[in-house]
């Protein structure tokens, strides 16, 4: 089949040498008729071969790249890519059930993330090149993993961008509810197909030992806890009880239920209310993890969302007269230094000493020349009254 070559201008061919991935309108120096999705070859100024992407006239990114050798984006290439990601991951997790496979442009894919949960494998995608090569994905994951269930979670709003539907549905094997597993003798339950994301946030994974290390004999402010992950963490280091605050009532069911399968039942208290709410007249505690959602979705929403984030902060940190402060944020909009700004300026009348610095899980490699790719962080700090 013929690929269609784009010519780069001399912009390009920088922005293409500095390793991005992504490449916009003026680093093409011809712009095609083809379809979304389609596959195309890149080459230099003078002609000369580059690298393979696929092309979207109509997304702010028009190409995206996925190899710097001269093969299609088909289930070889695939199965080679997910090889070399799944070498890495049993390095950083051996023996671990639990896992992203591919982090997107972290591991060199832009627009595909997979979650592998024990035999089920979760997808995400967000771009029409990836979209139209679903098929070879799953077949791809089906030879290297054996998964006796494959999930697309296809219901990202961003696809929107892509002209893309959004969907959920189970191309391989079955699915009817929540799939268990382990970590750090924990049992979790995760919600491929009605939960957030793929149903689990891994990339916390290291962040909760550190508040397992923390929590022996606290009293514990879980906020915006989901389905009780920190809670659980909290509670297997000893914590004595832990208040787990969420919107959601089902997200809130299912951490109940983790918490009797793993013998919490009696110190997990789940807490329907909005954590702003609750902050007003919350209970002595001395952890606090504050774990919101990402309030800055674009750059549009930037200073509305640092308000936000500046708000829940501050009424977390006051409620805290000594004790650990966890918080984090998982938007790509807002840097580690703004949001050690935002907690500096919400700590008025406290001490703070900076004890840890938070970032995702190695399993969610950070691309260097992609910064979007390291979108969590976070801090833990001592705090004490002035």
């Amino acid at each position: 089949m013929k690929i269609t070559s784009l010519k780069l201008t001399e912009k390009g061919l920088k922005t293409f040498l500095s390793g991005r991935l992504w490449l916009e309108r003026p680093d093409l120096a011809v712009w095609p008729e083809e379809t979304p999705g389609t596959e195309v070859r890149l080459v230099s100024p003078e002609g000369y071969f580059l690298a393979r992407g696929y092309f979207h006239p109509e997304s702010r990114i028009p190409v995206r790249i996925f190899s710097r050798e001269d093969e299609p984006l088909g289930r070889p290439f695939l199965l080679k890519v997910f090889r070399q990601a799944l070498e890495l991951r049993r390095k950083l997790y051996p023996k671990e059930e639990a896992f992203r496979l591919v982090h997107a442009e972290g591991d060199g894919l832009p627009g595909l993330t997979v979650d592998i949960y024990g035999r089920v494998a979760v997808i995400q995608i967000s771009t029409a090149g990836m979209e139209r090569v679903k098929e070879e994905i799953v077949a791809a994951l089906r030879e290297l993993l054996s998964p006796s269930t494959v999930v697309f979670k296809n219901d990202l709003p961003v696809r929107r961008e892509e002209d893309l539907e959004l969907y959920v549905e189970v191309p391989f094997g079955n699915l009817s509810g929540p799939v268990e597993i382990q970590m750090d003798g924990l049992r979790f339950l995760v919600d491929p197909l009605d939960g957030q994301k793929t149903g689990f946030f891994l990339d916390q994974r290291e962040n909760r030992r550190v508040i397992k290390k923390l929590s022996q004999e606290a009293v514990v402010l879980d906020l915006f806890s989901y389905t009780g992950a920190f809670g659980l963490y909290a509670l297997s280091g000893g914590a004595r009880r832990v208040f787990a605050v969420d919107r959601s009532e089902k997200a809130l069911e299912l951490a109940e239920e983790m918490a009797r399968l793993n013998g919490f039942w009696d110190r997990l208290f789940p807490i329907k209310a909005r954590v702003e709410e609750f902050l007003r007249d919350a209970p002595d505690a001395s952890v606090i993890i504050l774990d919101p959602p990402a309030f800055i979705k674009s750059y549009r929403a930037l200073e509305a969302g640092r308000k936000k984030y500046r708000e829940v902060n501050r009424m977390a940190i006051r409620t805290l007269s000594r004790g650990f402060f966890f918080t984090s944020s998982c938007s790509q909009f807002l840097t580690a230094d703004d949001l050690y700004r935002i907690v500096r300026s919400a700590a008025k009348n406290k001490n703070l000493r900076l004890l840890f610095r938070h970032f995702q899980a190695p399993d969610h490699p950070e691309n260097p020349a992609h910064p979007e790719t390291l979108y969590l962080k976070g801090f833990t700090f001592w705090v004490e009254e002035r």
